[in-house]
């Protein structure tokens, strides 16, 4: 029962998904944040993937498998995009954030690599890969959101004033990577967990992104005739 529900609840989240996509369309803020664009588009493109191949086929793991590598440059393209509309006031300290984060995820993928040679070494091909997907997914994720936690920090600190879209982008990223990150404890701690609290807990997840989603899509703006907007007063 809960199975089938969450296959409702995953195309749900396709639909708010593209609803984003079509929301920054519409608004024209592709000129602006461009890699936001590419990572709603991938996100997009995967689920669509994902229905079409089943999302219980051994096709459809490989899929997500693979793409997880991709979140290595999607994640952190869009955390750093994030900060686009207020370019001029936080660009030396988003480069500054930004030479950190890349040097972590280095250094995280690194280590992940070896990890997941030792544990693939002994139980083979498959392992290997999904080990080294795993850790890699977390990498970007978690690195991701500690450079929003710093450019934020950073920012307040020289009392930078954010426009509305760069604080929408900014709770939207934090919420959502904070998932990506429960998700990748899940997977590695599936085999200890009860399958129907797992499914349980899979669900919640779901209704948060889609959640999460719905929110930006209804938050965000246009930006009228090139100029940034307003700062506005979103809690994140």
């Amino acid at each position: 029962m809960l199975g089938q529900l969450n296959h409702w609840i995953l195309i749900a989240g396709t639909a708010a998904d593209a609803l984003l996509l079509l929301r920054i369309l519409q608004l024209r803020l592709q000129k602006t944040y461009t890699f936001i664009t590419l990572a709603a588009l991938v996100t997009l493109f995967f689920d669509i993937v994902g229905l079409w191949l089943g999302l219980d086929s051994r096709e459809n793991l490989y899929v997500i498998l693979y793409s997880r590598f991709l979140l290595l440059f999607v994640f952190p393209a869009a955390a750093y995009d994030v900060w686009e509309e207020a370019r001029p006031q936080i660009e030396p300290i988003r480069r500054f954030a930004g030479v950190r984060m890349i040097g972590s995820l280095a250094i995280a993928s690194l280590f992940g690599l070896i990890i997941a040679a030792v544990t693939g070494s002994e139980e083979g091909r498959d392992t290997l890969l999904g080990t080294f997907a795993i850790i890699v997914w977390a990498s970007a994720a978690t690195s991701s959101l500690a450079f929003l936690w710093s450019v934020r920090r950073l920012a307040r600190a020289q009392n930078v004033a954010l426009p509305a879209n760069t604080l929408v982008w900014l709770l939207y990223y934090k919420l959502l990577l904070a998932g990506e990150v429960v998700w990748c404890f899940l997977l590695i701690t599936g085999e200890i967990i009860n399958a129907t609290a797992l499914d349980s807990l899979q669900l919640v997840l779901n209704l948060y992104e889609i959640a999460v989603t719905l929110w930006c899509v209804w938050r965000l703006r246009s930006i009228a005739s090139g100029v940034p907007t307003a700062p506005e007063n979103v809690s994140s």
